[in-house]
């Protein structure tokens, strides 16, 4: 058996699992494009189909806002002199704990088209973050639960280069979703945000410089319970409002970095999926009877070490300064 995981120019990387001396292994082969596209047609008549959803409308006056809330960006910084390391972005997004594919083959003319596990809507929110230099601030992962045992458990693969090395919080709702809180957000600025900016005013002496967080108009994040918190704790951190649904023309996270991560983990998902599919071939189960692992304990632990191969896929300055001068 066999699964498309990427596409290189004219050439096709194929996940195969096959059997070696009695037990099953994960190996690639490379095709080439023009035989694979001529076999799924051919052989097997089938076209690539993508799941499709609406578009947000950007506001009509979309030059006037962007132009607008560019020259408050240079108002800003050039009147308190901010170099590049104290503007720092931040973003969340969903993460799925089935994170396959939107897309898939099946035959020409197919009126429902289904991907395994695209109906799975259980997830968590991460909070992804990035300065104008380049730098990747740390990830906070939040997951629905009411107590410490809703978290990843110290057991997980990567926790201990997750927690100690990247710093990365994990934290709980104290609610039956994931979504970002007050309270949430307010450990982001104390634990991540806030020490970020204190480490390089002071290896920079300059204890005094006011320094931007950019992020989205969302409720929470424009809240007078928030936005006085702020004032009155951090006032030399200033909101930037990201325009409402212009995310994807002028958030750096959300314009080049979330599709890097997003892709990173899929793969280590797929990885994940692939390497526990090898277990249970190699205790004898058949192809067919392999179930697909959703407990949530499981998965929520797996999901550690995807964060961290997507930190370290988007831990790269050239690639968050080039997402950051597309702004």
């Amino acid at each position: 058996m066999g699964i498309i995981t990427s596409k290189a120019p004219e050439m096709f990387n194929v996940t195969v699992i096959r059997k070696v001396h009695g037990k099953y292994v994960w190996d690639h082969f490379h095709c080439h494009d023009s035989f694979v596209r001529n076999f799924v047609k051919k052989e097997l008549k089938w076209s690539f189909r993508h799941t499709t959803r609406p578009g947000k409308k950007v506001p009509v006056n979309i030059e006037e806002i962007l132009t607008d809330s560019f020259l408050r960006f240079v108002w800003t910084i050039s009147n308190f002199k901010i170099l590049a390391v104290f503007l720092v972005n931040s973003d969340q997004t969903l993460i799925y704990y089935t994170a396959g594919a939107e897309e898939t083959y099946a035959v020409t003319g197919s009126k429902q088209v289904e991907v395994v596990g695209k109906d799975e809507q259980r997830g968590f929110t991460l909070m992804v973050g990035v300065s104008m230099s380049g730098a990747v601030l740390p990830f906070q992962a939040i997951y629905s639960g009411k107590s410490p045992a809703s978290l990843p458990t110290s057991a997980a693969p990567s926790y201990s280069k997750a927690t100690e090395d990247l710093k990365f919080r994990f934290e709980y709702s104290k609610s039956d979703n994931h979504w970002s809180t007050i309270e949430t957000m307010k450990s982001y600025v104390t634990n991540i945000l806030a020490p970020y900016f204190e480490f390089h005013r002071k290896n920079l002496n300059l204890p005094n410089q006011i320094c931007i967080w950019q992020i989205d108009c969302w409720s929470v994040h424009r809240s007078l319970e928030f936005r006085s918190w702020m004032a009155a704790e951090y006032p030399w951190i200033w909101i930037h409002f990201v325009p409402a649904n212009c995310t994807g023309l002028f958030q750096p996270c959300d314009v080049g970095i979330q599709r890097v991560l997003k892709l990173a983990v899929r793969r280590s998902a797929l990885s994940s999926i692939v390497d526990h599919t090898m277990y249970q071939l190699n205790k004898g189960i058949s192809p067919g009877q392999i179930p697909f692992e959703k407990r949530l304990p499981v998965v929520r632990n797996r999901s550690v070490e995807w964060l961290v191969n997507a930190y370290e896929a988007i831990n790269n300055q050239e690639l968050v300064q080039k997402v950051v001068s597309l702004i």
